[in-house]
């Protein structure tokens, strides 16, 4: 009984290492999403500010091209980035799953012994009230 309930703990602290990582992965996938959104703003920006001002259209080739690589890294990063997220989702779900077995294999046995307790105490009962009844019967 204490090993089933000492691995229901490790795999509970495992699930919740797992968690963990998991949030971490998505919230390194959001912060890279949010940097995608300013750089489009930032792009978005820069082209108005070079149809305004005749002088920034010398420089905004230059600035063009190095925003698009830019962008191409920062995606090639959310592919990773969401890679890594589905794949620690997946291990939470496998630790879950685990965790779950564990903890279903204790409420069994915790409920087969509650049961045997109450056969237990009901054959004391029984027996008891037999005794009485043939002590009864006996007077």
């Amino acid at each position: 009984m204490k090993a089933l309930a000492t691995l229901i703990r490790l795999h509970g602290h495992q699930l919740d290492g797992k968690r963990q990582a998991l949030a971490a992965a998505e919230e390194r996938l959001a912060k890279a999403q949010a940097d995608l959104v300013q750089l489009d703003e930032e792009m978005a920006t820069e082209l108005q500010q070079a149809r305004d001002v005749y002088e920034s259209t010398y420089t905004y080739g230059a600035y063009l091209a190095e925003a698009r690589l830019r962008r191409a890294v920062i995606e090639a990063c959310i592919k990773m980035l969401q890679d890594e997220a589905r794949k620690a989702h997946d291990e939470v779900a496998e630790a879950f799953a685990e965790l779950k077995k564990y903890e279903i294999t204790q409420e069994n046995r915790d409920r087969q012994a509650q049961e045997e307790a109450n056969r237990r105490e009901q054959d004391s009962l029984d027996e008891m009230g037999l005794a009485m009844f043939r002590r009864k019967n006996t007077e």
